[in-house]
């Protein structure tokens, strides 16, 4: 039969969250790189106006110095797989939701 391939089709699931594509090392790489290479890069609108990246960051009183993997505070758990709510609550880089804007 023609169609017989359709009914063995299995599900995929191409729901994928780009923040989960990176471990907190990477991450802090990247964070890092950018505040030496491009602090002046304009990253956010908030309260009217565009701030870059270094002002994003003296806001919460951090600096690129500051920064580690504990200051990240990212650490997936087991109870963090299958709950996106749960994962929401715990990638909040520095503890500042701002920053996964």
């Amino acid at each position: 039969a023609p169609h017989r391939d359709f009914y063995n089709v299995r599900k995929v699931d191409t729901h994928v969250h780009h923040s989960a594509c990176m471990n907190q090392k990477h991450l802090l790489r990247f964070i890092k790189s950018k505040l030496k290479r491009e602090p002046h890069e304009l990253v956010i609108y908030r309260d009217g106006k565009f701030l870059n990246l270094r002002e994003v960051f003296e806001s919460i009183n951090l600096s690129g110095y500051d920064l580690n993997v504990d200051t990240l505070d990212m650490h997936a758990d087991k109870n963090t797989f299958h709950r996106f709510d749960r994962f929401n609550l715990k990638y909040n880089p520095c503890c500042q939701s701002r920053l996964r804007e």
